[in-house]
């Protein structure tokens, strides 16, 4: 039988058991978590496309993260260099959020 929990570990798997180095660490987020929140944005942002760039045509920066307030003042900026990168710091990509929304930008789960 493969006993887990509780929680994330530790795991046994017949006679194999360990713990995940991870298990403790607050604010972690295991690849189905950081995929879950990457769809929610993704739904978020083409159900609302029209909200989000009102006009496509001056739509020029085809990756990163800006955040603005409701003046339009950018409050952050992130221009990606790579595939997939949205954050400075892509270990925990949205603690960018931290000064915005709190303790909650560490695990939005």
């Amino acid at each position: 039988p493969v006993v887990i929990g509780p929680g994330v570990g530790p795991v046994k798997l017949g006679p194999i058991s360990y713990a995940n180095g991870w298990a403790e660490e607050e604010g972690y987020q295991r690849p189905v978590e950081l995929a879950t929140v990457r769809l929610r944005n993704m739904v978020e942002v083409l159900g609302r496309w029209s909200t989000y760039v009102a006009n496509p045509t001056k739509l020029a920066q085809r990756g990163g993260t800006f955040l603005f307030d409701a003046d339009g003042a950018a409050l952050y900026e992130y221009r990606h260099r790579g595939v997939l990168t949205y954050s400075s710091t892509m270990s925990r990509p949205l603690t960018f959020l931290a000064p915005h929304i709190g303790h909650k930008a560490l695990n939005p789960l």
